[in-house]
């Protein structure tokens, strides 16, 4: 049996056994990694304490080299490991070399050097608000309690992080700046009732015009102006202020419904007068026009025929009036018999005469030929007009001759 073999011991009987020397664990170690890096090993010292025969205690040796190069490379493996970081979809990571800015990286997986380099994550899509509240001096010389909500989110993380030592702070500051900047120069009424919407837009852009220098990082979203307040000591007179505005304002808007229901009513009645008076003047105008027409037609045929003309034109004016009136008296000169036509009972003649015989010319003629005659019949016997003209108790006649009654 060699006396190296495993399992026995190299040392002479009877000497305990001690453990290894600790100069050849770590001399075989730097010949390892030596080896490792490309360098050749030394070759092991076998003088001093080693026995007739040479060489090394080997096993020892090398299970030694295995864990510390099994330990190295855990390191190694829980290095790299720990370099990968993940950056969420609403977070940018800023990248640190030796603490120093490198650069900003945007979501998803990444891997960096640790110990060389580290990360910084920052949402920069999440909302936040702030509130701020204090007492403050108007222009008309008023104090009025004034609490604003400032709403805000980061912009750049690398100015968030490095351009101003508290950001946050800064923006509170220069938020109370703004508010008392534009307070002042804005009236109690302005702050109370219909200047409020421009009291916020002003402060929103005072406060992005004061940080603009500073390159903090912040992006202003909204500042919500909260309704002003009087201080205690005179809320009371305050409240009365504000219902008296309040007041004043519902009649105006009252007012201005009862203008908007007026007002268009007498436009369009005014339009309709106009338009009428309008259609008024144009027909009387065409009228005019039409009689002076007919007028100028007339007297071209008067110049031919004036004898006729006028006839024609005497009974044209005769049947125009009788057709208008339902009882007619006629006062003959030199007889004290007045003639009384009763047109009306004649017309209820004709109304009474079935349709069928509405549309026979001939039978119409005669029917009212007829009752025109009879009627002048009664008349004649009730008023004892026996000894009447012809011509006047016969206007057909009269018609033939071309002779006036």
């Amino acid at each position: 049996m060699a006396w190296n073999e495993p399992g026995k011991s190299n040392k002479p009987e009877g000497q305990p056994e001690g453990p290894p020397e600790l100069d050849k664990i770590f001399k075989a170690l730097g010949d390892k990694l030596s080896a490792l890096f490309g360098s050749k090993p030394k070759k092991p010292d076998l003088s001093g304490g080693t026995p007739s025969g040479g060489g090394t205690s080997k096993p020892i040796s090398y299970n030694i080299q295995s864990i510390v190069l099994g330990v190295i490379a855990g390191i190694l493996v829980i290095w790299f490991l720990a370099g990968i970081f993940i950056v969420a979809p609403a977070e940018k990571a800023v990248v640190l070399q030796f603490g120093k800015y490198k650069e900003v990286v945007g979501s998803g997986p990444h891997w960096i050097p640790r110990i060389i380099n580290s990360e910084i994550k920052v949402n920069v899509q999440n909302i936040s608000n702030y509130p701020y509240q204090s007492q403050m001096l108007t222009k008309d010389q008023n104090i009025v309690d004034v609490s604003v909500a400032v709403q805000y989110r980061i912009a750049d993380a690398k100015d968030y992080l490095f351009s101003v030592t508290d950001p946050v702070q800064s923006l509170q500051e220069a938020t109370a700046s703004a508010l008392r900047q534009v307070i002042g120069n804005t009236t109690l009424d302005q702050v109370l009732t219909t200047g409020r919407a421009t009291v916020r837009q002003e402060v929103v852009d005072q406060i992005q015009k004061i940080l603009a220098p500073y390159n903090t990082g912040i992006q202003i979203t909204d500042v919500a102006l909260q309704p002003a307040r009087a201080p205690v000591e005179v809320k009371a007179a305050f409240d009365d202020a504000i219902k008296a505005q309040e007041d004043e304002q519902r009649y105006q808007n009252q007012a201005e419904t009862y203008s908007n229901s007026v007002v268009p009513d007498a436009q369009g009645k005014a339009k309709r007068l106009i338009q009428e008076a309008q259609a008024y003047q144009q027909q009387v105008v065409l009228k005019a026009q039409g009689d002076v027409a007919r007028f100028n037609a007339v007297y071209e045929v008067y110049r031919q025929a004036p004898v006729v003309t006028k006839e024609r034109m005497y009974l044209a004016a005769l049947e125009n009036v009788y057709q208008n009136s339902s009882k007619v008296f006629v006062d003959v000169k030199g007889n004290n018999n007045v003639l009384y036509l009763p047109l009306e009972a004649a017309l209820s003649q004709i109304k009474k005469v079935s349709p069928p015989l509405m549309n026979n010319s001939t039978n119409d003629a005669n029917g009212v030929q007829n009752a025109v005659s009879q009627s002048n019949n009664n008349s004649t016997q009730n008023s004892g007009a026996s000894d009447m003209p012809s011509n006047i108790a016969n206007p057909d006649s009269m018609v033939g001759r071309g002779e006036r009654p």
